[in-house]
């Protein structure tokens, strides 16, 4: 019988119980969360002794929702960190913005912003060679200037390869539909400064 968290059906409960172990949820919480006795047993005697779900078991499930429900319960650093992510490229630009101080007061903010771009091997993910080449996944991390959070951005191959964060970055943007070039992010960028 089908075991469902977030609505994603898996075949194990116990894939369900290590995937809320990772999440850091008590045996209590767990075990409101069922009704069938065969189950609430099952938790009441392994529960505790469970180990928490690893990166590796989540991407060896063979369906891509229950993979995406499994790693939703990593952190972005840990899946970097334990993936071997590499880094290419690392580039910080210096800008300044006008800003206002409490008294409405305008004062220019001088600020800088790192761009990273990485690439992950497919043998950490688990996937086998493809045809001629190593499959890889490639992203570029930078941090909101407003808010101060972190994002990684996928990028195309063809992208990453030019092994430029800036690129990478101006890749992610578009206008009328097309990617911006570095230069046309750096002139965007300036003018926003």
């Amino acid at each position: 019988m089908a075991v469902y968290t977030k609505g994603i059906a898996f075949e194990k409960l116990e894939t369900v119980l290590k995937i809320y172990k990772k999440q850091a949820r008590s045996q209590s919480e767990v075990l409101s969360l069922f009704s069938q006795d065969t189950h609430r047993k099952t938790i009441e005697d392994t529960y505790e002794k469970l180990v928490p779900l690893t990166i590796a078991e989540a991407l060896l499930l063979s369906n891509a929702e229950q993979r995406m429900v499994a790693l939703q319960c990593f952190g972005v650093e840990e899946l970097v960190t334990k993936l071997n992510a590499k880094q290419l490229d690392a580039q910080t630009i210096t800008k300044k913005q006008i800003r206002w101080d409490e008294h409405l007061k305008p004062y220019e903010h001088t600020y800088e912003d790192t761009y990273e771009l990485y690439k992950i091997d497919a043998k950490s993910l688990g996937i086998e060679r493809h045809f001629w080449r190593e499959p890889a996944i490639y992203f570029v991390k930078c941090q909101c200037a407003s808010t101060d959070r972190l994002y990684y951005l996928y990028v195309s191959e063809d992208i990453a390869q030019q092994q430029d964060a800036i690129a990478a970055i101006a890749w992610t943007m578009r206008f009328n539909g097309k990617p911006l070039t570095k230069q046309q992010y750096l002139n965007l960028m300036y003018s926003e400064t």
